[in-house]
């Protein structure tokens, strides 16, 4: 298994913003550094969704979404309503939720209850009967589980954000984001493709093609900052929104630290060796749970 590792814990140099700063081209090494996080990471690239002990699992079966134990004993299941070849979930770092996204709402399921909870999506966005209605898009806990953004997709505008304060259970939707103009693709709505709530709720990061946004719930505002790295096949953001990563159509990762904005490092991909399997390049990126190392890889979990 060949191996694409980056490290995101050194000091960076200043970045000079005008083509010159230093390209990276990382050593392929094939055993990856030891630790329960990185595993983690590694696992999630290539199968179902894992809780950060590894205990449990879950994934989509039909119209079922099964839990089951480290070792595939079944501990619960529940229904959906309808089968979809995609949905989005994600463990809260506690252990106690999964949070699954639904086309009309979000199933926040308690392990100490087992109880699912279906919670329409908000009335402020609905339509009336006909209309293209949004539906949940990318979720994500917070790092210290008190909170949920949820991404309400919008296929006429540029997604709106559903969170929640899991403790005292209030609800924020945020209005509509500024205009987003995406050098690669002019006129189309942002996708997006990573969320992250960090300071207790007051600041949510949102990772998406070409840039990312930054929005305050508390009042109401959002900041665009472009990647200015060109056109990019996707990007992600470790749950603690230390950093955001892009990785481009030329083949290279370009990482930047959200608040206060600036590029830290700039890697180029390696090219994989002849007869590798599978001889893809990378086409999604993950961060291990402690935002330590950035794995690259396509669906069959090449890192």
């Amino acid at each position: 298994m060949s191996l694409l590792l980056a490290g995101c814990t050194t000091d960076p140099e200043p970045t000079r913003l005008d083509g010159t700063d230093q390209i990276v081209e990382p050593a392929v090494s094939s055993a990856p550094p030891p630790g329960p996080e990185f595993d983690l990471a590694r696992r999630s690239l290539a199968g179902p969704l894992l809780t950060r002990d590894g205990k449990y699992q879950a994934r989509l079966v039909g119209d079922w979404v099964v839990v089951s134990t480290a070792d595939g004993t079944e501990f619960d299941r529940f229904g959906i309503g309808t089968e979809s070849v995609r949905i989005n979930m994600d463990f809260s770092p506690d252990g106690r939720y999964l949070a699954v996204g639904l086309s009309d709402s979000m199933v926040l399921y308690d392990f100490t209850t087992k109880d699912p909870t279906a919670l329409p999506l908000p009335e402020e966005v609905k339509r009336p009967d006909g209309d293209p209605r949004p539906s949940t898009g990318q979720l994500r806990f917070s790092a210290d589980s008190g909170h949920l953004v949820v991404e309400l997709f919008d296929e006429r505008n540029n997604s709106r954000y559903w969170l929640h304060d899991l403790r005292s259970r209030r609800q924020i939707v945020s209005p509509l984001p500024p205009n987003i103009e995406v050098p690669s693709d002019p006129g189309v709505i942002l996708y997006v493709t990573g969320l992250a709530v960090v300071n207790g709720g007051k600041r949510v990061v949102i990772a998406g093609q070409g840039g990312f946004l930054v929005w305050a719930p508390d009042d109401r505002a959002f900041q665009w900052r472009p990647c200015a790295c060109g056109s990019t096949l996707t990007s992600a953001v470790d749950r603690q929104a230390q950093h955001v990563a892009f990785l481009t159509l030329d083949d290279e990762v370009v990482l930047w630290d959200p608040g206060p904005p600036r590029e830290v490092g700039h890697w180029k991909v390696p090219a994989l060796a002849s007869g590798a399997k599978p001889a893809v390049n990378p086409t999604e990126l993950k961060f291990t749970e402690d935002g330590g190392w950035l794995l690259a890889g396509p669906e069959y979990g090449h890192v």
